[in-house]
């Protein structure tokens, strides 16, 4: 048999197995949810170690690698009356965190696994934005002024959860962005 031919016996064998791993993985779920408090994580159909977990990783986060600001006026500038004196730091100013953004995996035929935990700060004109981690999985390293958390703007209402659906490759992993998936806020 010529070489070319066994080449193209060989791919035509392989065509099956490409084609299962495009849509046959099993529809996956991220939900996020933005919570003021445990009680309203667990009122929205969350299992209270969870919500309590959640809640101690972002004060923990928080009280890590918030922004501070070197005088309680530039805190009160950008958080209104939402600061406060570091506990271990004299003369540093944080805002406190109002919620905790909680990120969990939702599979068919098991329960939720709890991901990941962000703080949520108010700011003065009341929109609320979420400290989040790096790629390397670490916070921004604490300084003396304002830059030194990375920030984002929360889009979801406070107290309620968001689902996204993702199966196959990612097709609808960006429902988030709008890209052709799907999402739906419950």
């Amino acid at each position: 048999m010529k070489r070319s031919r066994q080449l193209a016996l060989l791919a035509i064998a392989q065509t099956p197995w490409v084609l299962v791993g495009c849509d046959s993985a099993p529809e996956e779920q991220t939900r996020q949810g933005f919570y003021t408090s445990v009680e309203a994580c667990e009122h929205d159909g969350n299992a209270l170690d969870m919500c309590q977990r959640a809640s101690q990783s972002a004060n923990t986060a928080s009280t890590a690698a918030a922004p501070r600001y070197r005088s309680k006026a530039d805190c009160i500038e950008e958080y209104g009356d939402l600061c406060a004196e570091h506990q271990r730091e004299s003369g540093i100013w944080m805002p406190l965190m109002t919620g905790f953004m909680i990120s969990q995996m939702l599979s068919p035929g098991r329960s939720p696994v709890y991901l990941d935990s962000n703080p949520i700060y108010r700011t003065r004109g009341g929109q609320y934005n979420e400290m989040y981690r790096d790629r390397g999985g670490s916070w921004s390293s604490p300084g003396a002024d304002s830059s030194s958390g990375r920030m984002r703007t929360v889009n979801a209402a406070p107290n309620r959860a968001i689902t996204m659906s993702r199966s196959g490759f990612g097709s609808s992993s960006a429902a988030r962005g709008g890209w052709g998936g799907r999402s739906s806020g419950s």
